[in-house]
């Protein structure tokens, strides 16, 4: 058999099902009808990449995928000296404390859109879209300054941003549709604010510990398909990964006054945490990938190791409550996640 002779459709579906950007790039290299039929604004969706550097980057800046459980090193020059500080698609937010410049940086490209500056040196992404100069969509960010939380939005050529702002200390937030959600941090409720206006457009009791009856706080909140779910079980420093337990809760709308619900699974859901927010993805369409469990990067405290602090990847399983190491124990600085593309 030629395999150059394939039909376009069934080279087109082997190149959807290839897990490993690499691979679907020498795909596209075979020859010329095999290049047509993988269009390279068509790649197989891919599992996020964690970043394995912490702050203060060198030039040389390595991923974990968690698709082919492969390390890769990506000569970077333009994240030297810069912190990556997430993404939420195709691009990382990047802060150059030096110039105190704030740009979305695209790793594998190495294209780089500068945006408004801030008054802040800590910033976060709450939402960037797949391709933020065609899209048209906003970038949302949230930074920290003065005792205030201001969340902006912009749009790539924008001067400055669109702001609001409330008390520091929020806890869980999201951002879908151009709705901003925060978990507030004295009433503990979460509101539902316009991002353009500011205006408070609803608010959400709090979640009600059954045990003390009092409101608890949701570390995150995480927009999966189209339900509002909050967690409870902020990594903060542990001993070990074990330590680490998480629940999860889901709106229900049905009754008058919206109220929070324990769910014990989610299914074929799985949730991905980093610093401050999180996001959701079904196993099922990624090979590998098992449901009803929730990704997230600890925060250990070795007490035999000077004092240093390690960063793993982490997998916390439902069902059995327990948390364990996700990739290989020499990996322990991990930061963010990122979704590889290389348009």
């Amino acid at each position: 058999m030629d395999w150059s002779d394939l039909p376009l459709d069934l080279l087109h579906l082997i190149s959807k099902n290839l897990s490993d950007l690499s691979d679907f790039i020498r795909f596209r290299a075979v020859c010329k009808r095999w290049h047509s039929a993988a269009p390279i604004a068509d790649p197989p969706r891919q599992l996020p990449w964690v970043v394995a550097t912490r702050d203060g980057l060198p030039s040389t800046v390595r991923f974990y995928s968690l698709s082919t459980g492969k390390i890769y090193s990506v000569n970077f020059t333009e994240a030297k000296g810069k912190r990556l500080l997430g993404s939420s698609h195709d691009y990382m937010l990047a802060f150059d404390p030096k110039l105190h410049l704030l740009s979305l940086l695209n790793p594998l490209t190495r294209s780089e859109i500068l945006l408004p500056p801030t008054d802040s040196d800590w910033h976060r992404p709450l939402y960037i879209g797949p391709d933020p100069v065609q899209s048209g969509d906003d970038v949302v960010v949230c930074w920290h300054s003065s005792g205030i939380l201001t969340v902006g939005s912009c749009r790539p050529g924008d001067q400055e941003w669109k702001k609001i702002q409330i008390p520091a200390g929020a806890y869980g937030h999201t951002y879908y549709k151009g709705k901003y959600y925060v978990n507030e941090r004295e009433t503990l409720a979460t509101k539902l604010i316009d991002i353009k206006t500011g205006a408070t457009l609803s608010t959400i009791p709090p979640l009600i510990c059954t045990k003390t009856g009092q409101p608890r706080r949701l570390d995150y909140l995480i927009m999966s398909s189209g339900e509002l779910l909050g967690v409870c079980g902020r990594k903060w420093t542990c001993n070990a990964i074990g330590d680490h337990k998480f629940e999860v809760y889901q709106l229900d709308n049905e009754n008058e006054v919206p109220r929070w619900i324990k769910i014990d699974s989610i299914g074929d859901r799985v949730l991905f945490l980093d610093d401050t927010v999180g996001f959701s993805l079904r196993a099922s369409e990624f090979e590998g990938l098992k449901g009803d469990c929730i990704y997230f990067i600890a925060y250990l405290y070795k007490a035999d190791a000077d004092g240093l602090y390690e960063y793993p990847l982490c997998r916390y399983n439902l069902k059995s409550s327990r948390a364990e190491a996700a990739v290989p124990g020499s990996l322990v600085n991990m930061s963010s996640w990122f979704f590889p593309s290389i348009l």
